[in-house]
């Protein structure tokens, strides 16, 4: 039996835990972008207008679950840093990391170009909305692949796959976030708190000095990306004080637990619209209000991270076989979600009613998502491992010999 005896140790074990409930809640915010997005393809339906002022607003809530995949990212990147026995090795964890990301990235974009070629055709006009229009609608080009292959600049991350713009943004970051971290490690909360404020505060400065060709904050834009690094640290932030924040909530009654859980998903829900309430109500403009809004739904995901690890309910509910398999595709489901979902609008347009089109498109979503889980993630997983594991202590000093 190994008997923990020291608060040491004890931290040492919450760095070394993985946090298996965090992968379904990956895997459900998935599912949110994939409902967001067959909404989306759609104009002129008012009834989905008005879900937005509705508590099924959360079940369509697509760039509020991209927020949730970064702060998500900042929570698990960070645990390996907080180590007090193991010091992370920064190029094994880029190695690791491009494996993970890249690799799959990479061909979800060979596949979106196939999609493109084999169904791609102008036709489908009425009721379909300009998000529609605007994903294929791009001429195939030499410059357009590369710009997907490389991701340094903006370019039209919309043209092949439109969630594709979040994994520039991922990929980006996940370059600079080991020298972050020994910030966030050494210092307390306030001054990272304070350095996240002010990475969101120099995005739109920088974007407005430069005057790139895509100023959306929803894009490959390189400026916003230093927006998005800010979730990151407070991702990484929550992983730092999770004991802390853990036993708060259990310190709380049940009725507050509740109203914890409530304020969390109404906060994630709806910060999204306020700035589009705040603009209709005062008449103001800028995309300040935009990333404010990025701000509130963050602080709605911190709530939601701390409140589910908490909860034993919540953890089991997390638990179950589909929400946890879910969670396992939640990548490829991301990657492949808009893939089959054009191919289908195309492939079918004219030749089966919408429903069916939209029920064949979820279902090859899902078959695409598990193929690619199972044939292009673990092994991209297992490669990073290999590529970073240690030889065997023979062969070192068989090495260390000649």
């Amino acid at each position: 039996m190994c008997i923990i005896n020291s608060k040491h140790n004890i931290a040492e074990v919450f760095v070394l835990k993985r946090y298996h409930q965090l992968d379904s809640l990956r895997g459900l915010a998935a599912l949110t972008v994939v409902i967001h997005h067959f909404v989306f393809i759609f104009t002129g339906w008012l009834w989905l207008e008005a879900l937005n002022y509705t508590p099924l607003r959360i079940l369509k809530a697509g760039h509020e679950a991209v927020i949730f995949f970064f702060v998500l990212s900042g929570f698990v990147l960070s645990l390996p840093f907080y180590s007090a026995y193991k010091k992370v090795n920064v190029p094994h964890f880029l190695i690791k990391r491009l494996c993970r990301i890249y690799i799959p990235y990479i061909v979800a974009v060979l596949c979106s170009i196939l999609a493109y070629l084999a169904f791609y055709r102008p036709g489908p006009d009425s009721g379909f909305s300009s998000f529609f229009h605007d994903v294929w609608s791009t001429p195939l080009s030499f410059r357009l692949i590369m710009d997907h292959v490389i991701l340094l600049g903006s370019f039209k991350d919309y043209a092949l796959d439109p969630v594709l713009w979040s994994l520039s943004v991922e990929l980006r970051i996940s370059l600079v976030f080991p020298f972050i971290m020994p910030l966030i490690k050494n210092f307390g909360w306030r001054p990272s708190a304070a350095l996240a404020l002010l990475l969101s505060g120099s995005s739109i400065l920088l974007n407005n000095l430069a005057h790139p060709a895509n100023p959306s904050p929803i894009s490959s834009n390189l400026y916003f990306t230093l927006h998005y690094l800010s979730f990151f640290i407070l991702g990484a932030l929550v992983a730092k004080y999770r004991i802390n924040l853990i036993s708060a909530v259990l310190r709380l009654s049940v009725k507050m637990k509740f109203a914890l859980l409530l304020f969390g998903l109404i906060v994630y829900a709806y910060a999204g619209i306020g700035d589009a309430v705040f603009k209709r109500l005062f008449s103001a403009g800028g995309v300040w209000l935009s990333l404010a809004a990025d701000w509130g739904i963050a602080f709605g995901v911190c709530i939601l991270i701390t409140a589910t690890l908490s909860s034993p309910k919540i953890s089991n509910l997390l638990g179950k076989k589909p929400v946890q398999f879910l969670g396992d595709i939640s990548y490829s489901l991301y990657l492949y979600h808009s893939v089959a979902l054009f191919s289908c609008i195309y492939a079918f347009h004219n030749l089966l009613p919408m429903w069916a089109t939209l029920s064949i498109a979820m279902c090859l979503s899902l078959l695409a998502s598990s193929l690619s889980y199972y044939f292009i993630e673990k092994p991209s997983i297992e490669l990073g491992k290999k590529w970073t594991s240690r030889p065997p202590r023979r062969l070192e000093e068989a090495q260390e010999v000649v």
